[in-house]
């Protein structure tokens, strides 16, 4: 299977350097107008440098540190937002302001408009509707962080930049809309032919979520059933049957890139040519990466994984499960009982205190928290959690430098159309039969037993939410959900706590934090001051 590839050497030429303006026009140093978009060639090297803008590749601007926003994590870059003292001054706050981006897509839309003699009429409208479906997915998540944003949708110069206002949150909405429905009619409809470009379905899954956040419970269930109905797509069950290998994992691991059927739309990398950080910002301390563990999860989304019975740990002595034995036995033998047996997603996803750190085959070491003689002792390193990511992470990788993956990160996987029709359903009130098939078969992969039932709304909204978390702990999409759900309140607010390390007295207590802060206003990030200093027609969001 063909993958997209990504012109790096060519990104220094449109990628905005020393702006001293934040919607100007990229400046073009080393090449002029006369000397580009003469072939399709070139006008495809253009475009597939686009893909570059979905996610930075560069430490914790990845997708998956956005954990680190939410009450699955600790991420070192994020204490002013944890602590609620964020600003328009903070430089998260910065990242997320994406109009160097727009300028570098606005700039490629009207330059295949100088190629498109040179092309044949089908592509030139596939590879533009390839920048908007960019575009709009950035404009997508400004709004998201920000609310009112500007609406550009033209290369300005410096004065042009200044007069920019921020336009009505519905107003920007409805252009992304628009430009995505005219996507849908220009985009390629092969969804096998180059992994990793956007296709029709890549533009439904990112339609279905865009009205799962705005409660178009309908639309959402016209999108993701066209997906379903389209047969292109599963769940990865690869080692199904495999009592050594877990599919769920193994969809994680580089091993399982370029033939999975459940990935509908992700960005690309390729070893050594392009990679990206997280093997080495994930990794514990004592790993083969000499790790920097830059996201640490938290004891409340440990807590959240089921006992493998199927049912919350918590619940385990009442309904007499077989299991509580088993793990007092593991704890009995000096191990961490409390991480056995539970749901395999668990281990897949985070390093939990014991863990043995295997790479093809050879255990290299162990995650001991509480071993003096360990890297990772939590004394040595107060800020430690006790957890750690494994989830992406190469185990098994023998690249020159194992700082650096090439593994694909997924942006919309299969799991997620599935959750997100089942979540439709669920607020509807309707087909609850279907909605409770849909989360069973998520956990069916998962080697769970399929025991959601039918009950009533609020039972399966509960449900639903917990299966969220699980199954896409650590992919970014946690924020998302809380936001959507207007439960910061509930989450994202009190005190936050580390795994149970051994007291002198012989007693377990959970390692404290941080206490977090939470209020309503946070709901919409700041507008970058930076970006206001140049411009003095945008406004601030309210209590900022």
């Amino acid at each position: 299977m063909k993958n997209i590839k990504y012109y790096l050497i060519l990104l220094g030429m449109i990628v905005l350097t020393g702006c001293d303006d934040f919607l100007t026009t990229p400046p073009l140093d080393q090449i002029t107008e006369d000397d580009w978009w003469k072939d399709e060639s070139q006008a495809k090297m253009m475009v597939d440098n686009c893909y570059v803008h979905l996610y930075n590749d560069d430490g914790d601007n990845l997708l998956v540190f956005r954990d680190g926003f939410t009450d699955n994590a600790i991420w070192s870059g994020n204490a002013v937002m944890a602590d609620g003292s964020m600003t328009a001054y903070t430089g998260k706050v910065k990242n997320e302001w994406k109009y160097s981006e727009i300028a570098n897509l606005n700039y490629v839309l009207e330059g295949l408009e100088k190629a498109k003699e040179s092309v044949s009429s089908e592509q030139y409208d596939h590879m533009r509707a390839e920048v908007r479906f960019i575009r709009a997915f950035l404009y997508y998540d400004m709004l998201f962080y920000f609310g009112d944003i500007p609406l550009v949708t033209k290369v300005l110069t410096i004065d042009e930049s200044r007069q920019t206002s921020r336009q009505p949150r519905e107003e920007v909405l409805n252009f992304i809309l628009t430009e995505l429905n005219e996507v849908l009619v220009d985009i390629q409809k092969d969804t096998s032919s180059e992994t990793g470009r956007v296709n029709e379905n890549v533009v439904k899954a990112f339609l279905a979520r865009i009205y799962l956040h705005e409660k178009n419970y309908d639309k959402v269930l016209e999108y993701t059933k066209a997906i379903i109905d389209s047969g292109n797509y599963g769940l990865y069950r690869a080692f199904d049957g495999n009592a050594d290998k877990n599919s769920y994992e193994e969809l994680f691991r580089p091993q399982a890139d370029g033939n999975n059927n459940e990935i509908i739309f992700e960005k690309q990398y390729s070893a050594p040519l392009k990679v990206h950080a997280l093997n080495r910002n994930l990794s514990p301390a004592s790993s083969v990466y000499l790790g920097w563990t830059g996201l640490r999860p938290l004891q409340s989304l440990v807590d959240e994984y089921e006992c493998l019975g199927g049912h919350a740990t918590s619940e385990c002595e009442r309904l007499d499960c077989k299991y509580v034995q088993m793990r007092e036995e593991v704890s009995a033998n000096g191990g961490y009982g409390e991480y056995e047996y539970r749901d395999p997603r668990l281990k897949s996803t985070i390093i939990t205190p014991g863990w043995e750190w295997k790479a093809n085959g050879t255990v290299r070491s162990v995650f001991g928290v509480e071993d003096p003689n360990s890297k990772d002792y939590i004394q040595k390193n107060p800020s430690y959690t006790g957890f750690l990511v494994t989830k992406y992470v190469d185990l098994e990788g023998e690249e020159a430098d194992r700082t650096l993956g090439g593994k694909n990160l997924s942006i919309i996987r299969y799991a997620d159309v599935l959750l997100m029709r089942s979540e439709a359903l669920i607020e509807k009130n309707e087909n609850l039969d279907e909605a409770v098939a849909l989360i069973n078969d998520v956990r069916d992969r998962a080697r769970l037993p399929k025991n959601v039932q039918v009950t009533n709304q609020s039972d399966l909204r509960d449900k639903l939410r917990h299966e969220r978390r699980v199954e896409f702990a650590m992919e970014g999409l946690r924020y998302y959900d809380i936001i959507r759900w207007k439960i910061c309140d509930k989450v994202r607010g009190g005190d936050a706590y580390g795994f149970a390390k051994m007291t002198e007295s012989g007693k377990r207590e959970n390692i404290f934090m941080e206490t977090r802060v939470w209020k309503d206003h946070m709901y919409l990030w700041p507008v970058p001051q930076d970006a206001r200093d140049l411009n003095e027609n945008l406004t601030q969001n309210p209590n900022w």
